[in-house]
């Protein structure tokens, strides 16, 4: 039996008396307590209600204070019943909660990965990569970072971020990166300006548009990537949005006034424009794309349980192999 110990003050104010009660006497009080019926407090502890009244009896005599007062068809509580109830109720809560706490105490607590996701990444990459994280390491939990590529590269460097998946060769030494998706890209136009009866367009057909942007500074590579690009086919008119905000280059673009360079099927960039006047096109001089890195800093790998088994995941399940596969 499991015995407790119990502080109670009579009416009369005698001295606090300490003793010994078992705790199912403890649980039979609360449930007597709240329903105000022994009837339906035995039918709540599925007992019979004679042995619940004498268990009550047996409490109330170690304690050497009356707790209910009997009445016909009605009980309630005395003063010391009354003080004892909030204890009591808080004793059965804790007494209740002791098999939950030890029922994990064996068990490993869970690693905590934190990894960065540029805008760019795909919701099927996304989602494969916490399937595969979930079935194979189920001791690690995911902590998401949302970011452009600048910013999470040197959150990586920093070592706040275990492994981030973002746009375009990290290049500091440091860093490894490994291709884990490719997408085609496309060119976003308004409609009404020449291109609305076209599946496809040639870099050479917009030098007449300036091309517009987000700030270099949220993806570098990218940007210079595109820039070098766009200049090798004549396109030198640039427009750069002083923000970090996709749908800011709706505007310019929607009204003819400018082109921009997008994900062909998904991306916040992609995502911007649906539903807007405009068209999106695939590119017919190039095959143009947009790839996402996995990134890691190389030094932290033998003293990092958690990023091990990620590189382990990236390497095996979502590297993009020379012949284009995973």
């Amino acid at each position: 039996m499991t015995s407790v110990v119990i502080r109670c003050s009579t009416p009369a104010g005698s001295p606090d008396m300490l003793e010994r009660v078992e705790m199912h006497h403890v649980r039979y009080f609360v449930a007597v307590a709240e329903e105000l019926s022994f009837t339906r407090a035995a039918e709540r502890l599925h007992m019979a209600t004679s042995p619940l009244s004498r268990r009550i009896r047996d409490l109330e005599r170690e304690l050497e204070t009356p707790l209910f007062i009997r009445e016909y068809h009605r009980i309630s509580l005395t003063e010391a019943g009354k003080r004892l109830l909030p204890a009591a109720r808080d004793l059965v809560e804790k007494f209740d909660a002791l098999a939950s706490i030890v029922a994990g105490a064996n068990e490993p607590a869970p690693a905590v990965a934190t990894v960065g996701m540029a805008p760019e990444v795909s919701p099927r990459l996304r989602e494969r990569f916490l399937r595969v994280v979930r079935e194979s390491a189920p001791q690690v939990r995911v902590r998401h970072e949302s970011g452009s590529t600048a910013p999470l590269l040197r959150a990586v460097s920093k070592g706040e971020l275990d492994v981030a998946f973002v746009h375009g060769r990290a290049r500091s030494p440091e860093l490894v990166a490994v291709r884990v998706e490719h997408q085609r890209v496309a060119v976003v136009v308004g409609r009404g300006i020449g291109f609305d009866d076209r599946t496809s367009v040639r870099l050479h057909e917009l030098t007449h548009l300036p091309y517009v942007s987000l700030r270099e500074a949220a993806a570098p590579f990218v940007y210079r990537v595109t820039d070098e690009l766009l200049t090798r086919h004549g396109v030198h008119g640039r427009v750069t949005v002083p923000s970090n905000n996709q749908s800011d280059l709706v505007p310019m673009v929607a009204a003819g006034q400018a082109f921009t360079i997008c994900g062909a099927e998904f991306g916040a960039t992609h995502k911007a424009f649906v539903g807007e006047p405009t068209l999106m096109l695939p590119f017919d001089d190039d095959n143009i794309q947009l790839a996402t890195y996995a990134v890691w800093r190389e030094d932290r790998v033998p003293h990092t349980t958690v990023l091990r088994r990620l590189i382990e995941i990236i390497w095996d399940e979502l590297a993009v192999k020379p012949n284009g596969n995973r």
